[in-house]
């Protein structure tokens, strides 16, 4: 059974702060962005994205969303996690919808970066097994996209298998049923998505269809709702 999530219960304001922020950080991303000096020579992209402002936007909307969802979960220990993927999240989805391209030079920093962030939270919430089962995800997500990627490699490249990882270890943090509704939401998304773009013409059937920013909106799926398992 999936219901709205609970949520953390932190007083509105903090969450007004939260989104105020990260607008300014994502006007900030969204002015870099548009610069496409992300872009590499093997990338065939048309004219750089220049709607710099959505960024913003987005970046204050997912901040809002984490301050609500984990707020002070753990003494505030596990926010600074959930607000680097955030805007980690704003990036990519720029990046892979414009050369889809997943840049290693994003994806694999992160890995530490969320590790070490993941640890202070897990110590701030005082229950190792939390690590432990944040891992697994991450090793399981990893592993299932992995396989995925090698049984049809014009579905999935090893930029999503990278991605899949990060994603595992922070909703798997947060619990096995977030982890999987992740998964399973990110193939909702990229179906949508898919169908809504070739009704609309502006792919053919054998078109790539860029599926991190699918990934990256069902991983924020499995924050806002709540998966439970109903005997």
């Amino acid at each position: 059974m999936i219901d709205l999530a609970a949520g953390s219960g932190v007083a509105a304001w903090v969450l007004v702060l939260l989104a105020l922020a990260g607008a300014s950080l994502g006007a900030v991303t969204g002015r870099a962005l548009a610069v496409a000096d992300y872009r590499i020579e093997s990338d065939e992209a048309g004219p750089p994205p220049r709607h710099w402002w959505w960024p913003a936007v987005a970046v204050g909307l997912l901040w809002a969303v984490v301050g609500w969802r984990i707020g002070d979960l753990a003494g505030w220990a596990a926010l600074p996690a959930y607000l680097l993927f955030a805007w980690l999240t704003v990036a990519l989805v720029w990046i892979d919808a414009d050369v889809h391209r997943l840049p290693d030079g994003l994806v694999l920093p992160a890995y530490p970066a969320l590790l070490v962030l993941v640890v202070v939270a897990t110590a701030g919430l005082g229950d190792w097994g939390v690590l432990v089962r944040a891992l697994a995800c991450m090793a399981g997500m990893y592993a299932l996209y992995f396989l995925m990627a090698i049984i049809s490699p014009s579905s999935l490249g090893f930029g999503d298998v990278k991605l899949s990882g990060l994603i595992g270890l922070l909703l798997g943090w947060v619990g096995v049923g977030d982890a999987f509704v992740a998964l399973l939401a990110g193939f909702v998304v990229g179906g949508l998505i898919a169908v809504v773009m070739l009704v609309g013409r502006r792919v053919g059937m054998r078109s790539h269809i860029a599926f991190g920013p699918s990934m990256l909106a069902g991983a924020f799926v499995a924050l806002v709702v709540q998966y439970q398992l109903v005997a």
